[in-house]
């Protein structure tokens, strides 16, 4: 997202932190961005969630500590694609571990294991 808004004329600092908070703050090629990468992230949950019928996706990581600016685009993005009637009530949630849970799903999955 970063090298796109860079690409369109935002000017901010390096990271999608930085691009969060432009965001945030009403620049528009940050807000595009954000846009654009919760349309890409919502094809990938609902055809995720239709074939493994799903009613709760939640979604983590740094970029997930955006916020509003990422979940608003992001849940109007997978209204707007889930056709097909079970996915209507598709709930799209930050995870509550922060930016770590992708190191607590590993480490669970490492201990699972032995």
């Amino acid at each position: 997202m970063v090298r796109w808004a860079r690409g369109h004329g935002w000017t901010g600092g390096t990271d999608a932190r930085a691009l969060a908070a432009d965001a945030a703050r009403g620049d528009p090629a940050a807000q595009q961005a954000f846009t654009r990468g919760a349309d890409a992230l919502a094809v990938a949950i609902v055809n995720t969630a239709t074939l493994f019928d799903l009613h709760t996706v939640v979604v983590g990581g740094g970029v997930a500590a955006a916020g509003p600016v990422l979940f608003e685009p992001l849940r109007a993005a997978v209204a707007r694609r889930a056709g097909i009637a079970f996915l209507h009530d598709l709930t799209v949630l930050p995870t509550a571990l922060g930016r770590d849970a992708g190191l607590y799903g590993a480490a669970a999955l490492a201990l699972s294991r032995t």
